[in-house]
């Protein structure tokens, strides 16, 4: 087959979920399959540091995709004659979006459909453009593909299509996530705190992602302990962080709050190994690689009780309601003051999150394509 991917997301250094499935993803699939031809479609200047074997080829296609009216252009009039050129057998889309207007099959990845489910979390002309087109995408693609079980029933029944025709290829963790020895915990937990415990949280900063209910467990777990233990806040700041910022400024702790900015994905293994627990309660969540890669360090994890992190944590969490400020305080003094729970956390967690490997993502995908490959597979 010739099989074109859409790289608008493929990165040398990936810095979100999208960005991180491409490139494990399509690493994959072009080493796996020699017997298959890839071109991998960018809108911009690939990094230098991406490298793919022999039966792989780039195609920079202009102009590069900076607003939805530029992917407007760029995937209905650019796109579908490119795919025709190169004879192409089928399109993958790890973003979701694909041509309207091109008659090759097309897998789209919906990694969530957020926007949907909460609006006002993301910036109105994104908002406008994702509400009104992935229907239309998922109505029109051969296959989708999307990250969990919950996902999998969103999508069919809020965007109306077939579940049969609804893949789900679980996010990985990478191979470097593992415990770190006790002495370089204890070595980062010195320099990043000063020795002293944290929790933590990993992810963008978005208004989902309910940072601002962190912040108020976290002082209510001081004003309930008198431990100190700090808090830990990394990530990349995305848009509408007023509130985030407002809480942070206003907690009684917030000398002990810390924003240490996004760190490499390697060295999120540090991060993770080091801290008391990852508090990870979004008020909406397609996957949740952090939860993953947390609990794959032996790091015990409090996670939301709601959307797909059940399926994901699995019996090697604690959960709580995101908008329930005492549960969320009961599961960090819970762990704080426990520490048969959290050496049972840590193994369950271990366990639970080997489940999900990079190495099963790729099949899963792969399976889908030949699915889609299939002339009855949208039906």
């Amino acid at each position: 087959m010739n099989i074109a991917v859409i790289a608008r997301t493929l990165k040398g250094i990936p810095n979100d979920g999208i960005s991180r499935f491409t490139f494990e993803v399509v690493k994959r699939l072009t080493q796996y399959y020699p017997s298959h031809n890839f071109v991998l479609v960018f809108d911009k200047t690939p990094d230098k540091n991406l490298i793919f074997p022999e039966n792989t080829k780039s195609v920079l296609l202009s102009p590069a995709t900076r607003h939805p009216l530029h992917w407007y252009f760029w995937h209905e009039f650019r796109l579908p004659r490119l795919l025709r050129n190169l004879h192409a057998d089928l399109l993958l889309s790890p973003d979701g979006i694909i041509p309207l207007r091109s008659d090759i099959p097309a897998i789209s990845v919906i990694h969530d459909i957020n926007f949907y489910h909460r609006p006002k979390d993301v910036p109105v002309h994104l908002r406008l453009y994702y509400r009104h087109f992935f229907m239309k995408f998922a109505r029109k693609a051969r296959r989708i593909v999307t990250v969990s079980r919950f996902c999998k029933d969103d999508i069919a029944s809020f965007l109306q299509v077939n579940p049969g025709k609804i893949d789900v290829a679980y996010n990985g963790v990478s191979e470097y996530f593992t415990p770190a020895e006790k002495s370089v915990s204890d070595n980062f937990r010195m320099t990043l705190t000063g020795g002293v415990p944290y929790f933590l949280f990993v992810s963008n900063f978005s208004p989902r992602k309910n940072i601002p209910g962190v912040i108020k467990a976290y002082n209510k777990f001081r004003l309930m302990t008198g431990r100190r233990v700090k808090l830990v806040l990394t990530g990349g700041r995305l848009f509408l962080n007023r509130e985030t910022d407002n809480h942070i400024k206003s907690s009684p702790w917030r000398d002990d709050i810390l924003l240490p900015g996004p760190f490499k994905h390697e060295d999120l293994q540090s991060l993770y190994s080091s801290a008391l627990a990852l508090v990870f309660v979004p008020w909406f969540e397609g996957f949740g690689i952090p939860a993953a890669e947390a609990m794959r360090c032996g790091t015990p994890v409090i996670l939301s009780n709601t959307t797909s992190l059940p399926e994901i944590g699995g019996d090697g969490a604690l959960f709580a309601d995101p908008g329930n400020i005492d549960e969320i305080c009961d599961a960090m003094i819970r762990i704080s003051e426990d520490p048969v729970l959290r050496t049972s956390l840590s193994a369950r967690g271990i366990r639970q999150s080997e489940k999900f490997t990079w190495d099963n993502t790729a099949k899963a995908v792969w399976d889908s394509i030949c699915k889609a490959a299939k002339p009855e597979a949208g039906a």
